[in-house]
């Protein structure tokens, strides 16, 4: 299987992380319809995606492969008490590291039986960004963990302290991971569709435009009414950093049109079709009211206020607790664009 690889190595050896992940610490396995499953992140530092496992007549196909290999292997391993067939196919649903640094873990796991899928832009958004960011993960690492340290020795309450004990493990053993990260790229891509036809099912690849990034992916299994998505459509409020805001709501518009029941997103739990509309609103509204409050004159810092307590009653209760700490980023984000007349 053809592949390109990156190896990073810090200092003059190898570090190998110290923690062994495990399903049963990081993934929640929940049947959504017949051969396809929502592997559900636990909340746990550093963040890891969920994944969509979908199991067909010979093999698996598995949507995203979380921030690190030992994940990956983790949900590898709760794979096999599913079913004994092999990962034939591993798709990243787009090129963040949440989701695609997992991906080495597939071909050491399945040697010359597994293909790393996705859209030809992420393949490029990979090799364009992927390696930097990995790099400023280990660049801030060291920071993180003397935050965590701090917090720590200042902490009074022994809940707490566990909790930040817990976190500072899992800091420095993903850091001694990602230090010696393998970045491995797809080696089937596609530009608009990828069919996988089998006798029991069809799952198909999307690209439906850009949104989240210039290159989302999602699975869809008509039979099944089933579709993962993702970071395109989640349960939490959206990370706009690489986004396209108003393509993104076309993109949503155009997966609305597609006939399925449930949504395996990259976050949060499994959601109803409806969510779709919920979350491709948000993203209308969020343009909507920035739009107003820059002609209405106001500066970042008060489009910031005014645009939160706009979008607030109707969305906040919705974004799983997570509306408060991400508004002003997305507020930003598309002030920012539209100071900048990208669109």
């Amino acid at each position: 299987m053809a592949k390109v690889k990156w190896a990073l190595m810090v200092g003059t050896a190898l570090v190998l992380c110290t923690g062994v992940a495990t399903a049963q610490d990081l993934f929640d396995l929940q049947k959504v319809a017949d051969g396809v499953y929502a592997a559900l992140a636990r909340p746990r530092t550093p963040i890891n995606c969920n994944a969509a496992v979908i199991v067909y007549d010979e093999g698996v196909l598995v949507v995203d492969t979380h921030s690190r290999p030992s994940s990956a292997r983790g949900l590898i391993q709760q794979i096999k008490g599913v079913t004994d067939k092999p990962v034939r196919y591993a798709v990243n649903s787009h090129f963040h590291w949440d989701h695609a640094q997992g991906n080495h873990a597939y071909p050491v796991a399945f040697p010359k039986q597994v293909a790393i899928v996705a859209s030809e832009a992420t393949r490029e958004n990979l090799i364009n960004l992927g390696m930097q960011r990995v790099k400023e993960q280990i660049d801030n690492g060291p920071r993180l963990i003397e935050d965590v340290k701090r917090r720590l020795a200042t902490e009074q309450d022994a809940a707490a302290q566990g909790r930040l004990r817990d976190e500072l493990r899992q800091q420095e053993e993903y850091l001694a991971e990602v230090r010696s990260l393998e970045l491995t790229l797809p080696d089937l891509t596609f530009d608009k569709s990828l069919i996988l036809h089998r006798p029991d099912r069809d799952v198909v690849l999307l690209f439906l435009g850009r949104g989240h990034t210039s290159g989302d992916v999602v699975a869809y299994l008509p039979k099944q009414r089933v579709v993962a998505t993702g970071d395109l459509l989640h349960g939490w409020m959206p990370f706009m950093g690489d986004s396209y805001p108003p393509e993104w709501v076309a993109t949503l518009d155009a997966l609305d049109k597609l006939d399925f029941d449930h949504i395996i997103g990259g976050h949060g739990g499994v959601k109803p079709k409806a969510h779709l509309r919920f979350f491709r609103n948000y993203l209308a509204d969020l343009i909507a009211e920035v739009r107003r409050a820059r002609d209405r004159g106001e500066t970042l810092a008060q489009a910031t206020t005014s645009v939160a307590a706009a979008l607030a009653p109707k969305y906040d209760a919705g974004m799983d607790g997570r509306f408060a700490g991400s508004v002003g980023a997305n507020i930003e984000k598309v002030y920012k664009d539209l100071e900048a007349k990208r669109y």
